[in-house]
C-alpha cells in the first residue's frame, strides 16, 4: 500500500513541476516590448495644443519662440 502511495504522490509532483514551469515560460512570452516612441506634447504662446512624437530613448524639447518641437538625446539639455 505504501508503494502505490508513494507512486502516486511522485507523479503529482512531477506534474505540478512541470505545469508550473511551463506556465512560467509562457507567461515570460507575454511580456509587453518596450515602447519605441513616446507621445511629447507642448503648449504654445497663445495656449495652443502642440503633440509630436521622439524615440523612446529621446528627450522632449519645445522651442517656443519657433512654435516646433524637437527630440534631443536623453544627456543633452534642451534649448
Amino acid at each position: 500500500m505504501r508503494w502505490i502511495s508513494a507512486i502516486a504522490l511522485s507523479t503529482a509532483l512531477a506534474l505540478a513541476f512541470t505545469f508550473s514551469v511551463s506556465g512560467d515560460a509562457e507567461a515570460s512570452k507575454r511580456k509587453k516590448a518596450a515602447p519605441k516612441a513616446k507621445l511629447c506634447s507642448a503648449t504654445t504662446i497663445d495656449n495652443k495644443k502642440v503633440s509630436f512624437r521622439c524615440k523612446a530613448s529621446e528627450k522632449c524639447c519645445y522651442d517656443g519662440l519657433m512654435a516646433k518641437g524637437n527630440c534631443v538625446p536623453a544627456g543633452q539639455v534642451c534649448f
